[in-house]
């Protein structure tokens, strides 16, 4: 499956997000590459995938391989990952029926709160107006992909946004 998406940063959380649904999510990653295995505990259902860059420098568009793994499997390679992180996904409407995904971090990213969109195609993610609420684009930004920030801490990420902040002016 090809994902195409956009990240931000949440400058504010919807006022009515409580009523939406959400999931706690545990994944661990095997090696430090952008492009690791991956396990995931997404709500007592368990995955294997892979994502593969299709092209260089760009980290809008993967080409995910995704394979259901039993709890057993899970329980016994989750020990064996390199690294890992926890968050809790909110799924929130937007217009033209695309869905925000909106994790907020916990453990070691605990601050860190980032939302994704998954479109369709091309045309629909270049058409895309981000509401008021979502702060920095980070698509394009190395250390926002999921196998980098299992391996950094809020207070790092914090240096890296500032830095961002700086850069821009």
């Amino acid at each position: 499956m090809i994902e195409n998406e956009l990240s931000f940063l949440v400058k504010k959380l919807p006022k009515d997000l409580k009523k939406y649904p959400k999931k706690l999510i545990r994944q661990g990653y095997f090696s430090d590459s952008l492009e690791a295995l991956r396990i995931r505990d997404e709500g007592g259902k368990y995955f294997l995938t892979k994502k593969l860059i299709i092209k260089k420098g760009d980290f809008s568009r993967y080409n995910e391989i995704t394979l259901p793994i039993e709890k057993e499997e899970f329980e016994r390679l989750w020990p064996v990952c390199k690294k890992a992180l926890v968050k809790t996904r909110y799924y929130y409407p937007l217009n033209n029926g695309l869905k925000a995904e909106i994790d907020i971090y916990h453990g070691k990213l605990k601050g860190l709160i980032t939302v994704e969109v998954e479109f369709p195609n091309e045309k629909a993610r270049k058409k895309f107006k981000p509401p008021d609420w979502f702060g920095l684009d980070i698509t394009q930004k190395f250390w926002s992909a999921n196998p980098v920030l299992a391996g950094l801490t809020y207070k790092k990420v914090k240096k890296l946004i500032e830095r961002e902040g700086k850069s821009k002016k």
